[in-house]
């Protein structure tokens, strides 16, 4: 507990951004997230008698489109989310109906209070669909969702963007929408003032020497890192290290000209 943490910042390479910018905004930046895991259980048999089994393959199926609605017909458009599935395991033969299935995926929202609607909402699908389709089902989520990334408005103000804008090659630090994309730096975010960036990388790659492009979107199979990025990185990380310790010694006044 010793010396007590009073501010914390971290960062994430940005595909969507040319590489040397650095982006971030105050408030809220990422969503708050949540993954869950659905087992279906139903009745296995052969796949040639199916009035003999109760097939938990359709019961997914009808549960995946059943969970499209909820964002487009139970969110205020005014508002955002996500229920994205993202697996679904079952069976192992050609000429055999499993007797469960699994399907796997995310939740998102920038507001916790939105999470756990968009939460309970999953639930009631889930539950309602396998009863339907005659089967039984769990649902499991992680043991720790992620809170939304908020960024300290006065840190941000005074203290962080100013930091960001001597590094980027800009000059400054962009504005940019927040992001559905969710940060375990959100933990510190709850303790202390923060602020999380996004540093740009999307500039780099030469495909006409084999060298591939590196702005594919996060978790693309073809992702690559623009490796200029790393420098950048380190040249924020440490500039934000030493320059806090004199903003705090300031006593977290607006940020010296000096600086």
């Amino acid at each position: 507990n010793e010396p007590k943490a009073e501010l914390a910042f971290g960062m994430h390479v940005w595909p969507g951004l040319p590489t040397g910018t650095i982006a971030s905004r105050p408030g809220t930046l990422m969503a708050a997230a949540e993954t869950f895991e659905i087992l279906i259980a139903g009745k296995g048999g052969h796949a040639a008698m199916p009035h003999l089994t109760i097939d938990p393959i359709v019961a997914a199926a009808s549960t995946i489109m059943n969970l499209q609605p909820i964002i487009s017909r139970s969110l205020s458009p005014l508002e955002s989310g996500v229920v994205s599935v993202t697996q679904v395991t079952s069976g192992d033969a050609f000429n055999v109906i499993p007797a469960s299935a699994v399907v796997k995926g995310t939740i998102r929202a920038l507001t916790t209070k939105m999470l756990m609607s968009l939460r309970s909402r999953v639930e009631h699908v889930v539950e309602t669909t396998s009863t339907v389709h005659g089967c039984n089902s769990t649902i499991k989520y992680s043991p720790d969702y992620y809170d939304n990334v908020d960024n300290d408005e006065t840190l941000f103000e005074n203290f962080s963007k100013k930091v960001g804008g001597l590094v980027s090659k800009e000059k400054y630090v962009r504005d940019i929408e927040p992001t559905m994309g969710g940060e375990d730096f959100a933990f510190l975010a709850q303790a202390v003032p923060s602020t999380f960036f996004f540093v740009g990388q999307g500039s780099g790659g030469d495909e006409a020497h084999h060298i591939p492009s590196t702005d594919y979107g996060l978790h693309h199979p073809k992702f690559a890192l623009d490796e200029n990025v790393l420098s950048i990185g380190v040249e924020l990380h440490v500039n934000l290290a030493v320059r806090a310790l004199k903003y705090l010694a300031n006593s977290g006044d607006e940020m010296a000209s000096e600086l």
